[in-house]
């Protein structure tokens, strides 16, 4: 499964986004900018694709209405026959015979969700990915040993994280375009990535030993009772909008109980709990970013929360791990970027790069153990259009030092440096829709 879940990220890599009104190629790198990308980018400019460097410099774009619908990411048939075999399995009651489940593939790589209708009649679901939410219980902390070597109290079960996207993104109602009727034995299976929906939680919940419970669709609303003097919640009356439903039914739900056998629309799938292995790593997050660092000067890269890609900023941070000074001509214009998001992977690259600089106020001086950092507009580094799909983006930031400062009396840092680990970027809305057009996968139940 590791090795299917190597080409399916590698798959969801080979797919390009819109710029400046034409469709570029997509360029398939590890990081950024060896010799092997500039090869590729030479071949784009051959092909006539137009460059982040003419978009950053005002030139002409196109409308939404003209923005070109990429193709959907490759599903892996590795990962749709496990997530068929799955839902065999699970536990869950499963309304209407439907089974939701969630695959896991490994710490930074995308998951997969299923629907697979197993039951005897034809199913009309709303296969909207804006619909899932992640409650994850985290792992509850080993008891700490007092002064004598006895175990101290055992420590409280911390409380589940709810990872969901932002509620002015989820719908409010079916999405009549995302409507598919699933007949017995058919299934359909898409890739998501579980980062987009943590986005901002404190502690990262993404960690060895949490229990991953997955929903998709909309909360039931809850009746509360009171028998013998306690407070007890059971399902009361469900209206619209429903995740499912039988495909011949049709109108509003009669005025009935949620809970009597009747009940025959669902408005929420439930999918069969996971355990997320040794390969997410332990605790809040990731290791002091500085341990074990050589000395020199270290890029990182910092993302945000935007609301369209008109509002997404990322900050690159200069630090110098080294005990000696550090000078550094910069520019924002020096700056690469790396991005890989819904439809695959493209680079902005700003230009031009051959500046250098004219006075001594261009050049920065850092001190041992000292940090600069710069804020950035995407939408003026990257091409047009390049964000106009709402998700998850994964952006890496690689620097070119084009100048020492020689003639100015400075001997500055000349190299490349490039960010270890990539920043988080989700945009809310955009000019396209939230998951691409048939970006799912049908499957069949044996097959």
């Amino acid at each position: 499964m590791r090795a299917a879940s190597l080409s399916l990220g590698l798959g969801m890599c080979l797919v390009a986004v819109a710029c400046a009104g034409s469709t570029p190629k997509a360029l398939v790198g590890s990081t950024t900018g060896d010799q092997a990308v500039a090869s590729r980018e030479a071949d784009l400019s051959a092909t006539g694709s137009v460059d982040a460097g003419a978009a950053a410099a005002g030139a002409p774009t196109v409308g939404a209405a003209a923005v070109a619908e990429p193709p959907p990411p490759v599903v892996d048939p590795a990962l749709a026959q496990a997530l068929i075999a799955r839902s065999g399995e699970g536990s869950v009651r499963a309304p209407l015979g439907l089974r939701f489940e969630v695959i896991e593939l490994g710490a930074g790589l995308p998951w997969g969700l299923a629907v697979v209708n197993r039951g005897t009649e034809a199913a009309l679901v709303d296969f909207d990915a804006r619909l899932l939410t992640l409650e994850i219980q985290l792992p509850t902390p080993e008891p700490k040993v007092d002064a004598r070597g006895k175990p101290a109290k055992p420590a409280k079960a911390p409380k589940p994280i709810v990872c969901r996207l932002p509620s002015d993104v989820v719908p409010g109602s079916v999405d009549a375009a995302l409507l598919i009727k699933l007949e017995p034995g058919e299934g359909i299976v898409q890739n998501f990535d579980p980062r987009l929906y943590c986005v901002g939680k404190t502690p990262w919940p993404l960690v060895r030993g949490a229990e991953v419970r997955a929903r998709f669709g909309w909360a039931p609303k809850m009746k509360v009772t009171w028998h013998t003097g306690k407070r007890e919640e059971r399902p009361g009356l469900q209206g619209e909008p429903f995740v499912a439903e039988p495909s011949e039914a049709e109108g509003s739900l009669p005025n009935a109980e949620a809970s009597s056998e009747d009940e025959r629309r669902v408005k929420e799938l439930l999918g069969t709990p996971l355990t997320l292995g040794a390969d997410f790593g332990e605790g809040s997050g990731p290791a002091p970013h500085d341990v074990g660092r050589p000395a020199g000067l270290e890029l990182t890269i910092s993302g945000s929360d935007a609301v369209n890609e008109g509002a997404i900023t990322a900050t690159t941070t200069f630090t110098n791990h080294d005990r000696r000074k550090q000078d550094l001509y910069f520019r924002r214009e020096l700056v690469t970027y790396e991005v890989s998001g819904p439809d695959g992977v493209f680079h902005c690259d700003p230009q031009p790069d051959k500046r250098a600089p004219t006075e001594r106020s261009a050049m920065l001086t850092l001190a041992p153990g000292r940090k600069f950092s710069a804020v950035s507009r995407l939408i003026e580094m990257c091409p047009a259009h390049a964000f106009a799909r709402p998700g998850l983006y994964l952006v890496h930031a690689r620097f070119d030092a084009v100048d020492s400062g020689a003639d100015l009396g400075f001997k500055g840092f000349m190299g490349r440096l490039v960010s270890e680990k990539p920043a988080l970027v989700r945009v809310r809305e955009g000019e396209l829709p939230f998951q691409p057009q048939s970006g799912a996968v049908r499957v069949r139940v044996g097959e």
